[in-house]
């Protein structure tokens, strides 16, 4: 049986994820590198909460939410389901005395450890026995595919064309052995209308459908399971405008009826902000930031993440801002640059950048930041220089913002009144 705990932990507890596909060439198909998709990935998710994860193309998001799901196995690196919030404390006690030169607790760490550190090692270890769904097998890992589900990006790829719509919703419980014929079928009617859909449209295939419907069926079958997570993966991207908001709609209202987990990942800020409770922003592989919707908004620390509110289209020609342009394409993730993976294209890029990779760590409550311009943990900035902010003059002292967001808190650009269409029609 799955790990219970006492209902007050997170759901789920990423730790160093790591995952790097090798790259093979020559005639005998030689190991000659890597592509470092996930490199070092680090938050929570708790239940009932919904996590936008952001970033450009290619930065690993899509990789991510497969790591989360065990589609793929990682290269290092936990995801643990549903420990306790002791258990998650301790696990971070011990990450810290791991340290970030070392593995984290993957297998075979080649780093020569102190002691303490080898004897914290051992310890993730055993708590990843009982917790990580990268060690489960047979009946637990069975059980843990039934709480983990997703919606695809592409709502028409992901349904098989030969198949009717009741077995599409029906083949999940079919395979885990759910019910007897009549409950499934009677399960199928009772989510295909949760969806807003017919119990007749059961009996047709997927061509039959509109983008929207299509997606609707998606979510109808991922929640056959009655799961506890479900990954989004750009759910509304191939939708028309008016369709996006009426299936975001849906989601909020099952994800309150069922409490489910959300991981949705989008390159649409908008979107991210009207669904999300916390973002997690992501460059390369790496997370460069996380905070809670608002604060990010309202505050962005990173360059990146400045440069991405910048890109939000404003629904008002008479409103004017400066734009960030980022110079530059986006490296490799087989050959990502030294130091901070972000320095090449970054405008506030210094000396110490190109040589240190920057720590993710706690600028305000709840708000982590990867950047040499904020202070470290012993208070001094890196780069001994003030926070830089797009307009060119300092920032507040991070040392003097570490103070949460008051309600009465608004954005210091128009980037708060950019709502698209789609987020605006949301309640």
């Amino acid at each position: 049986m799955l790990s219970e705990n006492d209902g007050e932990g997170p759901l789920l507890v990423v730790r160093n994820l790591r995952k790097w596909f090798p790259i093979r060439g020559g005639v005998f198909s030689t190991h000659i590198g890597d592509v470092r998709a996930v490199d070092g990935v680090n938050f929570d998710i708790q239940r009932g909460e919904t996590v936008g994860l952001v970033g450009e193309s290619g930065c690993g998001k899509t990789t991510v939410g497969r790591l989360l799901l065990r589609l793929i196995d990682p290269t290092s690196g936990h995801t643990y389901y549903r420990p306790s919030a002791a258990v998650t404390h301790r696990l971070d006690e011990l990450y810290d005395i791991l340290g970030r030169g070392t593995d984290g607790g993957a297998e075979g760490a080649k780093t020569a450890l102190a002691p303490e550190q080898t004897q914290a090692l051992a310890e993730i270890r055993k708590i990843a026995d009982q917790y990580s769904i990268y060690r489960m097998k047979g009946r637990r890992l069975a059980e843990l595919r039934a709480k983990l589900q997703i919606v695809f990006q592409d709502p028409f790829s992901s349904l098989s064309p030969r198949m009717l719509v009741r077995d599409i919703i029906t083949e999940p419980l079919e395979i885990h052995h759910m019910g007897t014929r009549r409950e499934r079928y009677e399960r199928a009617a009772e989510l295909i209308q949760a969806v807003g859909l017919n119990p007749d449209h059961l009996w047709r295939f997927p061509h039959e459908f509109s983008g929207g419907q299509r997606q609707r069926i998606g979510i109808a079958r991922a929640l056959a399971l009655r799961p506890d997570f479900i990954v989004l993966d750009e759910p509304t991207s191939a939708l028309d405008v008016s369709v996006q908001a009426q299936i975001l709609n849906i989601l909020r209202r099952l994800q309150k009826e069922q409490d489910l987990s959300y991981l949705f990942i989008s390159h649409h800020l908008s979107v991210i902000r009207a669904m999300s409770q916390r973002v997690v922003v992501m460059y390369l592989g790496q997370v460069v930031e996380r905070a809670p919707t608002e604060e990010l908004f309202a505050r962005p620390l990173h360059p990146y993440t400045q440069a991405l509110l910048a890109a939000i289209p404003i629904p008002d020609p008479d409103v004017h801002r400066e734009r960030i342009i980022l110079s530059g394409d986006v490296p490799s993730p087989a050959s990502p640059p030294s130091g901070c993976r972000f320095h090449t294209r970054c405008p506030a890029v210094m000396p110490v950048c190109s040589k240190v990779e920057p720590p993710l760590i706690p600028i305000r409550p709840g708000h982590w930041v990867a950047c040499h311009l904020y202070p470290g943990p012993q208070g001094v900035g890196a780069g001994g220089a003030a926070p830089w902010t797009p307009g060119g003059a300092p920032e507040e002292s991070p040392a003097l913002a570490s103070a949460p967001l008051e309600s009465g808190d608004k954005l210091g650009s128009p980037a708060r009144d950019s709502l698209s269409p789609v987020a605006a029609a949301l309640p």
